[in-house]
């Protein structure tokens, strides 16, 4: 199976690389296959929303590799780096109204009545 990556900003896949800047076709971040899981996983009419979660991707790649880079007298932090591809993709998310999909667990509430137990436990320290 051949990796591809393609970029026509006026396909589905070319528009999340224009949003995300992943034009360079001879090193791209992504391969097509990974932007149409992003399109799948956002819905095909929320491309920003599909960019944010290639943005979020990319982001986690990042804050795997090593935090700090020193190339010659230049210093810098990939920290940084990751954090403006989150927040931007934050700003993608709002722009479509996205939400992903995440549902809070929900834990019912039991009302335990612990006093007996505790007397029993205040009995036996004070013997």
């Amino acid at each position: 199976m051949a990796i591809i990556a393609t970029y026509d900003p006026s396909t589905n896949v070319g528009k999340v690389r224009l949003y995300i800047l992943d034009k360079d076709m001879s090193a791209p971040q992504f391969i097509d296959e990974e932007i149409n899981a992003f399109i799948t996983e956002a819905g095909s009419s929320q491309l920003r929303a599909a960019a944010g979660l290639a943005l979020l991707s990319w982001a986690a790649a990042l804050a795997r590799e090593d935090e700090s880079v020193k190339v010659g007298s230049w210093s810098g932090d990939r920290r940084d780096v990751a954090s403006k591809l989150r927040d931007l993709a934050q700003e993608y998310f709002a722009m479509d109204n996205y939400a992903p999909g995440v549902q809070a667990p929900s834990f019912g509430y039991v009302n335990v009545d612990w006093t007996g137990a505790v007397q029993t436990e205040r009995d036996a320290v004070e013997d």
